[in-house]
């Protein structure tokens, strides 16, 4: 009763374009300041040096969040995005016609 919808070129196109105009320069981002802390740690430069024990908590979370993106992403966790959704309104379906009301007021 419940299809999943189908990705247009559109979609995809837009996807692409949403990586390359802000993953890619936030990633960039991100690698320049990793160098800066770095090249702080070494103790090449005694500015931001109070700011080691911050940024290492967040990277510490960081490496946690981007694990379990991994743990996700290998145990096949976003191969169907969508079939939580719909899952959810098929139960509501069974459920309502289990009770005899209409599942569709």
């Amino acid at each position: 009763m419940f299809n999943k919808p189908k990705s247009t070129p559109a979609q995809k196109i837009t996807l692409i374009a949403f990586l390359v105009v802000f993953l890619v320069p936030a990633g960039i981002g991100f690698a320049i300041k990793l160098y800066e802390f770095i090249t702080v740690a070494r103790g090449a430069t005694s500015e931001g040096t109070f700011m080691l024990v911050p940024v290492l908590n967040y990277f510490i979370v960081f490496m946690g969040m981007l694990c379990m993106l991994a743990w996700a992403t290998t145990n096949g966790m976003f191969r169907d995005i969508e079939k939580p959704k719909f899952d959810m309104l098929r139960h509501e379906q069974e459920l309502d016609e289990r009770d005899g009301k209409p599942w569709y007021y």
